[in-house]
């Protein structure tokens, strides 16, 4: 193989001039999708039909020949002498781009339903800030897309003599140290543990989008809907038909839950290798992302008591990248056990020295200025009882005795589960009252840090701290300034310390 492996400019796939073809035609389809559904329901003329087949082969030949266009003018090398990778696209513009090997932030791997079925890959290359995909090529082949994934880990931090002049034939991988992959009983648990909120939300906005037309009935027939309801069974019997009806909803939003975790994680495999952790995921959209400890800027660790005892954990990687993208830059790995985190955070983190650690915890300030913001509802809705007839004074008093007593208890708790360790290398944030999360991330990556002190806290000795990161901000309010011996640590390990970190 030569030694100079993507040295000169190549094409995507042959197979890629389909994909293209078929991609096109799709988003035809979904624009003109309301003309199409009026067609199927009116049923066309004989004429209407001849000229709806008649342009329909048109458009199929017109884009079927800019797929072909599209496909042989869409090139892409490595530059290894001025250290960049170039890609070159455009049927009517072309369009050069030029990507530094030292802005290059993350390059991975993707497979939609169709390029699975093709037998192809999406390999895409991000840049730190960058809004979008900097790079995306639809269709490499899967020996291609892993040479070239290989390549780019390699020379992204640091350009590498060895690349061009030593053979590289990107055939033998790296060492496998372990592997961990998440089996179709494991996913099952994921789903019915992992809070179902998002699936009870998206059944009531389905329900709300037939909200009008059901009122717009009910206006209409009135009369028949009044004397059905008085036809109804009794209180207790009413009281059955809702709880009916509250545990098939309970049952839907689990549901929508458990199809969305085996969509996104079916398949998940996590292997350390000598150099980065490698994650393969995804149903729908297969995605493969190489991993390295310098990138890694935030590193979370979640869980919650039942996921605890299943031994179930999820870990939230953040790279680096711009404010608007952070979520975005998220990697998320459910279902590991305990000692597969242990793995995880020693291979990203292995310089974690055993010095000093203290510990902070926020001022009881916080938890009263917490508990006046949790009872304010409870002070509005006195105002309000007085022009609801429907609900009697008693009533209101049971309801609002019942949410201050939980609203008191979780922000108890949710004070208590606060807590900020520094150490000699890392800082830790600690919080959550049912979803126990753990932040960590290393000192010498912190960005900058704000310290501010609201009027109210002089008297107290109190600040509020922001972490500034390039994966996001850790914020911990009404500490003591006690801290502040400690910030200045941090800056002096920040500003003596010469490791990258991007």
């Amino acid at each position: 193989m030569n030694s100079n492996l993507f040295g000169v400019p190549q094409r995507q796939s042959e197979i890629g001039i389909l994909l293209i073809f078929l991609t096109r035609i799709f988003n035809l389809l979904k624009g003109f999708w309301a003309i199409i559904v009026y067609f199927l329901f009116t049923g066309p003329s004989v004429e209407s039909l001849v000229y709806i087949v008649t342009g329909s082969g048109v458009i199929s030949v017109l884009v079927l020949i800019y797929s072909y266009v599209y496909y042989r003018r869409f090139l892409f090398h490595i530059d290894y002498e001025n250290q960049e990778f170039v890609l070159q696209e455009g049927v009517f513009n072309t369009e050069d781009i030029a990507i530094p090997f030292d802005r290059i932030q993350q390059v991975y791997i993707k497979r939609s339903i169709l390029q699975r079925l093709l037998n192809v890959n999406s390999f895409v290359i991000e840049t730190a800030g960058s809004k979008k995909e900097e790079i995306s090529i639809k269709a490499i082949s899967n020996e291609n897309a892993n040479q070239l994934l290989a390549i780019l880990i390699k020379v992204k931090d640091k350009y590498s003599e060895e690349i061009t002049n030593t053979e590289t034939t990107g055939e033998t991988p790296n060492k496998q140290f372990w592997t961990h992959e998440l089996s179709f009983l494991t996913l099952l648990k994921i789903g019915i543990s992992t809070n179902y909120l998002r699936g009870l939300i998206l059944i009531v906005a389905f329900f709300s989008t037939i909200y009008n037309e059901v009122r717009t009935v009910s206006e209409e027939h009135s009369e028949t809907i009044q004397e059905y309801l008085n036809e109804l069974p009794g209180p207790m019997e009413s009281v059955s038909i809702f709880l009916f009806i509250a545990v098939i909803v309970l049952f839907l939003s689990v549901l929508i839950t458990v199809a969305e975790v085996f969509i996104k994680y079916f398949n998940l495999k996590l292997t350390q290798t000598k150099e980065s952790l490698e994650l393969e995921m995804g149903l729908k959209t297969n995605t493969k992302i190489s991993l390295q400890p310098r990138r890694v800027q935030l590193l979370q660790v979640i869980t919650n008591p039942v996921q605890k005892w299943l031994n179930l954990y999820e870990v939230r990687i953040s790279l680096a990248n711009s404010e608007d993208e952070l979520q975005k830059s998220k990697i998320k790995i459910p279902g590991l056990d305990q000692a597969t985190v242990a793995k995880v955070n020693s291979f990203l983190y292995t310089d974690q020295l055993s010095g000093f650690e203290e510990t902070f915890v926020p001022d009881r300030i916080l938890l009263m200025r917490h508990l006046i913001i949790a009872l304010i509802p409870a002070l509005v809705s006195y105002f309000v009882v007085f022009f609801v007839d429907a609900l009697s004074f008693s009533s209101w008093l049971l309801l609002v005795g019942l949410y201050t007593v939980i609203a008191v208890i979780w922000q108890i708790l949710m004070f208590r589960s606060l807590s900020l360790i520094i150490s000699e290398d890392f800082i830790y944030k600690k919080s959550g009252v049912w979803n126990k999360t753990e932040k960590r991330f290393e000192i010498y990556k912190t960005q900058s840090i704000s310290i501010f002190q609201p009027l109210w806290y002089k008297k107290r000795n109190l600040v509020n701290i922001i972490f500034h990161t390039a994966g996001g901000d850790i914020s911990f309010r009404a500490v003591s300034k006690n801290i502040l011996p400690y910030i200045n640590y941090m800056f002096y390990k920040i500003e003596s310390n010469s490791r990258s970190w991007m």
